[in-house]
């Protein structure tokens, strides 16, 4: 009877032994599955902040824009070209809230990438 209780009492460590081994594989598979995930972050926000520098230059080639819209709008004034000044008006006010609101999103984007 005593040696069936130590063949019971060894089978019942090495179990316990195999418990956790499993338990430690189970985390080694959960750190590399964040590694993985946590890799693609900086690619991302790179991406981000590069998406939002092109954005930033859409913003400023608006900037160009509304100025040469301007520069139509007084020699369309000059002229007595009352369409083209109207027309060349409306299109200044339009590139502008572009170019403003472009500008102040690219700037958020940024922001809060470089937050990440």
């Amino acid at each position: 009877m005593n040696t069936l209780n130590k063949v019971y009492s060894k089978l019942n460590k090495k179990t316990e032994l195999a418990t956790h081994k499993v338990d430690l594989g189970a985390i080694d598979d959960l750190d590399d599955k964040y590694k993985k995930i946590a890799s693609k972050a900086p690619k991302i926000k790179q991406q981000i902040l590069k998406n939002s520098n092109e954005l930033s230059a859409v913003s400023n080639d608006l900037d160009n824009l509304q100025s040469d819209f301007k520069k139509l709008e007084g020699m369309a004034k000059e002229l007595g070209a009352d369409n083209i000044e109207k027309r060349a008006r409306t299109m200044f006010n339009t590139v502008g809230n572009l170019s403003s609101a472009w500008g102040k999103a690219a700037i958020q984007i940024e922001s809060s990438a470089k937050n990440i």
